[in-house]
């Protein structure tokens, strides 16, 4: 009991992620979606592909995340950068 107590504990602890461990999703591997769509996007919900979406929709999905995940602000500015599917440096 105990045991399963503490892994139900670490994986609430792991939020999203641990969720989408726990319920079999994975993101789609996909050469064109940059490393950190997959790794910061995919962990709760489909992976966007930003060369997809217009920058005006890439834009308008960051700021409704930014109410739901906390981030380094340099991945936000990162992710910002790929508005319109073009990663600038």
């Amino acid at each position: 009991m105990i045991a399963g107590l503490a892994a139900m504990m670490v994986a609430a602890a792991g939020g999203c992620a641990a969720h989408r461990e726990l319920d079999g999703r994975t993101a789609p591997a996909h050469a064109a979606i940059p490393e950190l769509v997959t790794q910061r996007c995919g962990g709760c919900h489909a992976v966007p592909d930003p060369s997809g979406m217009t920058a005006e929709k890439w834009m308008a999905g960051l700021e409704r995340m930014k109410k739901r995940i906390e981030l380094p602000a340099a991945e936000w500015d990162s992710l910002a950068r790929m508005a319109g599917g073009v990663s600038k440096p």
